[in-house]
């Protein structure tokens, strides 16, 4: 039977591994199933950690003092510096026109007809002379008070940080500005569509595409629009047709007429292929109503082809009517002979 051991202290602890001097905390480090026992430091003094924090606080205090005396310097600095800035633009503004002045003034001189009034010029030129020498020199000297301020690092560090803190100003605010036109413009572009103003959304939505290219915003209001279109694209292609429809029997040139403007691009493939069969018909009609013989139609893709029809003894063929084919189509164009032997005859 094995007989366990209970251990009440580190003292006895230290007996059982067989070690003189007895364990404190921190003499045990555990790595694995492996057991190492070290001699830590002397537990410090309660009175020494006092000692020690109040020193550490004083220290604080000290620094704290000293970083608010730096800064009031500074800004004291900063106020000495952005008064030199404008001393500066100041004297050279007065510089400048003085020297504008000085100028004029010599014109003047050179072209007065009078002593006197030469005399007089030659005056201005004298003060404004000196006027521009004495700005320049202001201008120098508050130009160095700048430099030298901007010499000292608490000054550099000062004028640095209100850099950033301009720009970063800025940057909000072009940001916010950003904001408000992106969602004026929107209100505007959904007021103009849902007004029916299709053009007009468009034209406030526009630019907004180009600036906001990945706002979901932006991305939505273009397929409502995108959609608006298609809807009244469908809807005038249906009027189209059924108008085609009421006029083919009696004015098939009319019906023919009516359904080759339809612009067939993005209308839904069974609403395409209606127009495209009314339209053959009538092309059919058209063709008996004018003793066309021997009429072909010409459907290359889905919904979109072309009546041929023999123009003459020669056997040359000419376009009757086109439907989404271009204006390379345009009725009266002779086309290949190729054209006519993929053609099929019109019924």
């Amino acid at each position: 039977m094995t007989q366990k051991t209970v251990i009440k202290s580190f003292a006895e602890l230290a007996h059982v591994l067989g070690r003189d001097e007895p364990l404190v905390v921190g003499d045990l480090e555990t790595n694995g199933h492996a057991t190492s026992v070290r001699v830590s430091e002397e537990t410090p003094d309660f009175g020494a950690l006092i000692t020690e924090l109040e020193a550490a606080t004083t220290a604080l205090s000290t620094i704290a003092h000293h970083e608010e005396a730096v800064r009031v310097r500074a800004l004291r600095d900063l106020e000495r510096y952005d008064a030199a800035a404008n001393q500066q633009c100041e004297a050279e503004d007065i510089c400048r026109r003085a020297c504008e002045t000085r100028l004029r003034a010599e014109q003047f001189a050179a072209r007065s007809l009078t002593d006197e009034d030469q005399t007089a010029a030659t005056g201005v030129v004298e003060t404004a002379t000196r006027v521009e020498r004495g700005a320049e020199r202001l201008a120098i000297e508050h130009r160095q008070e700048r430099e030298r301020l901007a010499s000292d690092p608490c000054l550099a560090r000062a004028l640095e940080q209100r850099a950033r803190q301009l720009a970063e100003e800025q940057a909000r605010a072009a940001e916010t500005e950003h904001a408000r036109r992106l969602t004026s413009a929107l209100a505007e572009a959904r007021t103009a569509l849902e007004a029916g103003q299709i053009e007009q959304a468009t034209e406030f939505l526009g630019p907004l595409v180009k600036e906001y290219p990945n706002n979901p915003d932006v991305a939505s209001l273009e397929k409502m629009i995108a959609r608006y279109r298609r809807n009244v694209k469908a809807s005038t292609a249906e009027d189209e047709l059924w108008e085609a429809r009421r006029v083919a029997r009696r004015d098939p040139a009319t019906a023919v007429s009516r359904l080759e403007r339809v612009d067939l691009e993005g209308l839904p493939e069974s609403l395409a292929r209606q127009i495209f069969g009314e339209w053959a018909r009538a092309c059919a009609r058209l063709c008996r109503a004018r003793g066309l013989t021997g009429a072909l139609r010409y459907a290359p893709n889905p919904g979109r082809g072309a009546v041929i029809a023999p123009n003459g003894p020669s056997g040359t063929y000419v376009v009757v009517s086109s439907l989404g084919m271009g204006p390379t189509w345009a009725p009266g164009g002779a086309v290949d002979d190729t054209v006519a032997q993929r053609a099929r005859p019109l019924r």
